[in-house]
This record gives C-alpha cells, structure tokens and sequence, in this order.
C-alpha cells in the first residue's frame, strides 16, 4: 500500500508541475493490527506510559501590585486569595459551614441571647512583632460592619468593644445563636488599615524585595503547623482575564474561579477542586398574581422542577441541587424532608389546583441577560414546566432592568441569585417587607418561624420545622447551591479541599511538588 500511495504521490506532483521529490522522502508507515499480530506470535502491544507531571520551579500566585491587600475592603478572587494567607479570622467554616475557633479561643453567651463574650488566643502576634488585642479584633468589625462586603452580614450588630479585662464583647440588636458563623472575618491590626498591606497574623508575610513581591513563611506564625511551600512568588495582573492568561500560560500556579462566569474558560491542563458557596440560585413567584397567589399552585410547581439535571446540565456539574434554601454540605439541611422530582405529580397537583382550565395562560420567567448560565437554566426549567395550560415564556433583561422589574412587580416568575449568609438567615428573603422578598410574599407565621430560628438554642429543631413549612407554603422554589472551582496543573498541589470561605483551608496538609 505504501507503494502504491507513493505512486499516486508521484503522479500529482507532476500533473501539478513539481518535478521532484523532497529528498529521503519517507513512505508511511501502515497501522499495525496488533491483535492479529499477538494471534500469529508477535508480542503484546507495548503499554504506554503515563506522562510525569511537569512540575514548576516556584508555586506562584497572582495578585493586584497597586491595590490594597485590606480584607474588609478589597474584593473576591486573586486579591481574597492572597488575603487569605495573611490575615485570620476569628471562626473559620469548615466544610459544612459550621464555625470553628481561629483567633477567637472561646466564647460565652449571656442569658438574653444577646451579649457573646469572646476570649482570644493568648501569645498571638502579629507580623510586626505586637500582640493581637481585643481592640485590635473590636476594630476590625467595626470597620467590616461599615464595609460593602461585610456590612450585610453584621447589620445585626450593635456594637464590638473590648472589655476592661482584654476581652471583645460583641452586642447584637436582636438574639442570633448562628452569629458566630459569620465571624470569619479576616483581623487586622488596629491602626494599621490605611497601609496598603494592613499587618495581619497569617502564616505568610508579605515582603518586597529586589525581584518582585512574594509571600513568605511567618516563623513565628502562633499555630506552628508545617507549611508546603517556603515562598510563594506573586505575579501582577490588571484583571480577571489576565489572571486567566497567567494560569493558562502557566505563569501562576492556582486561581479560584467563579465557573459561571469567563474566568472558567481557562485554558490547558488542570485539577479542579470544587469550593462550596452559600449563593443560591432560585424562581421567585409574584404572589399578587392570579396564579401564584395560590400556595397550591407554588408547590405544585416546585415539585416539577428539575434541579438534579438543572445543576449538572446547565451547570456544567458546579452546582449542589437542593430544595431548601440552605445548602446540602450543612448539617441543618432536612435531607430526609425531601421529594423525589416528578413532573407527572406536578401535573396532576396543578389541575388539582385548578389550572387545567383550557384557557391558556401565558407566564413570564424573568432572568438577567448578563449571566449566561442562568438565562440557560432559566430557559430549561420554563420548557419543563411549561404544562397543561401553562405557556411559560424567558425575559430577558440586562441588570438594572432587570431589577427594576423585580422592584416594580413586573414579572410572574424570575430566576434569581443571592448569597445567602452562614447563619441561614432568611428573613429577607421571605420574610414579610424583606429587602429581597420582590415577591411581595406575607405570611405570618412565616415571621414567626424566623424569629423563632434566630433565637432558638436548639438551631436545627427549629429550621427543620422552619423549612418544611416553607417546602409546602413555597414562597420560592431553591434549585441549587453554586460552588466555585480552585483550579491547579496536574501533580502540583496535592490535598486541595478548599472550605466555603478560604481556599487554603487546611493548609497544613497540602503537598506541593516543585521541581528540582
């Protein structure tokens, strides 16, 4: 055969004017059945060995050179990440999104549910030599309870103050036993906050040296626990997409993406670790409708919603499906409580709640143009629930229109996106007059339940019966829970497993391989 393709070769060569060959031209070679080889004698078809893991000289990260390293100020992604390795907080959540004590040693609750002593790590210092204070704690809260990025979270809190005996006492305006959850905070040093590089007490310090900024081991780091790398370069970049270059052209070794938005695009070879988020993704009803006005017909439709397939096909596999607005990782979500996806059971509770009519109603599923994967899921769920004599149709709008129609009552449906705090406080979000309740959605013993879980002692006796009241009332119907992805190169960092609010949780006991 090889011959003969030779020939051919030949023979177009000189129809198109070429009069030789390029010199030693070699004939092709033919794929070698290797199973009728073996069956006349040949030996097995050798096997293929895995390629090594090329391993970099440097773990390096990105990082934004001229913008501050503030935690309470600066925002997610390389920044945060850096962040994250400088600075502690008081609690630190673990994979299931339950608190657990960082610089904050113990704590103590008063009889009203209101007032928590805190108790911090004695010998704690920080990068410049001082010891961590109660002051240096009250301040920093005081400074994240004005911020844009924390100022949601500790609107429940009064005051921060460090006692006469060294302690931070943390006053809140209303009882919430879940409040510790939203203390992992990152501390700084009190007056240290106009620098661009506060002074924290993390196991990295920063240092700027002759060849560049770089990260390096704290030796007098207070928990002492071995780290996996001894310096971490840092590279500068002006935005995401840059970052995204950088890990792509392997000039950095980690970014944590959000992989619904085009960070995710990243290019080349990588492992992917996923990191829990609290944001869930939901449909929102307008309850002054004609329709959804009806709980009935809420949990009807709740029940066709298809959030497995939503969270893996649309989602690309990112996403926990979930029907509670709690996330699945936590102990507090009422697992047990849930129901198997039927779209026929749907069906038969909407006509059962009168809307097989035969008149033919046309609804609106309102979602922000500007994220792709939600216009997408939005778009799946409406075909699947568009049913009996229901026509659910997709608006799209960009974001300030958008939310203008929510705040307006413009719409039937939405699919929306919140993050949701640790505490699961979801008094806004379907509490009556909440700051997120576009629905206008009332219902008193709703309130109730809320206040009643804030307060409780016994926080899972009291979601659980919070949850199921919502999972028949259905003022909005959960679908899933987003994570984000921390992405390295194969073989680099062994022991990734991020936690919901640091990617570097566990530290200690990760390996990374770098060449020699």
């Amino acid at each position: 055969m090889g011959r003969r393709l030779s020939a051919l070769l030949l023979a177009l060569l000189l129809l198109t004017g070429c009069s030789s060959l390029p010199e030693e031209a070699e004939e092709p070679e033919e794929a070698m059945d290797w199973n009728l080889y073996q069956s006349q004698g040949g030996p097995e078809k050798p096997v293929e060995e895995p390629e090594e893991p090329e391993h970099p000289a440097v773990f390096s990260m990105a990082y934004y050179k001229d913008s501050p390293f503030d935690p309470i100020i600066c925002g997610e992604g390389v920044q945060q990440d850096v962040a994250s390795l400088l600075y502690e907080p008081l609690f630190q959540l673990n994979g299931k999104f339950q608190p657990e004590p960082a610089l904050c040693e113990s704590y103590a609750w008063d009889e009203t549910g209101r007032i928590c002593t805190l108790t911090l790590r004695q010998g704690v210092s920080f990068h410049d030599g001082s010891p961590l204070t109660a002051r240096d704690a009250a301040a920093t809260l005081q400074r994240a309870a004005a911020s844009d990025r924390y100022g949601y979270r500790l609107r429940g809190m009064a005051s921060a103050a460090a006692s006469r005996s060294g302690e931070l006492v943390i006053t809140l305006s209303a009882p919430n036993q879940g409040f510790l959850s939203l203390l992992d905070i990152p501390i700084t040093k009190s007056g240290a906050e106009r620098q661009l590089i506060p002074v924290g007490t993390g196991p990295y310090l920063f240092i700027s040296g002759a060849e560049g900024d770089y990260l390096q081991v704290n030796s007098e780091w207070w928990q002492g626990k071995p780290l996996p790398v001894q310096t971490i370069p840092l590279v500068d970049t002006k935005d995401r997409d840059t970052a995204r270059y950088l890990f792509s052209s392997r000039q950095i070794e980690l970014l944590t993406v959000d992989p619904t938005d085009s960070m995710a695009s990243a290019t080349g070879q990588r492992q992917t670790a996923s990191r829990a988020t609290s944001i869930l993704q939901y449909i929102g009803f307008n309850t002054a409708s004609p329709v959804f006005g009806d709980p009935a017909v809420r949990e009807a439709f709740s029940r066709g919603v298809p959030r497995g397939s939503t969270a893996e096909a649309q989602l690309a596999g990112m996403a926990l499906d979930a029907q509670f607005p709690v996330s699945p990782l936590s102990d507090l979500y009422p697992k047990d409580l849930e129901r198997a996806y039927s779209r026929d059971e749907a069906m038969t509770a909407l006509a059962a709640a009168g809307q097989n009519t035969g008149e033919e109603k046309i609804l609106t599923l309102l979602v922000n143009e500007e994220d792709m994967f939600r216009r997408t899921s939005a778009q799946y769920i409406a075909e699947n629930l568009t049913m009996l004599d229901w026509n659910i149709t997709v608006r799209t709008l960009p974001w300030e229109e958008y939310l203008a129609a929510l705040e307006s009552g413009d719409f039937d449906l939405y699919y929306g996106e919140v993050r949701l705090t640790a505490d699961w406080d979801l008094r806004d979000l379907v509490g009556t007059g909440g700051a997120l309740n576009y629905g206008g959605y009332s219902d008193p013993v709703v309130d109730g339940l809320l206040a009643n879980y804030a307060a409780a002692p016994d926080r899972a006796a009291s979601l659980r019966q919070l949850l199921a009241y919502l999972q028949t009332a259905a003022p909005i119907v959960p679908v899933c829970f987003k994570n984000y992805s921390v992405l390295t190169y194969p073989g680099t960092a062994e022991g990734v497993s991020p936690s919901p609010t640091s990617t570097f949780y566990g530290l200690e006991n990760w390996k990374i391989h770098l060449s020699q």
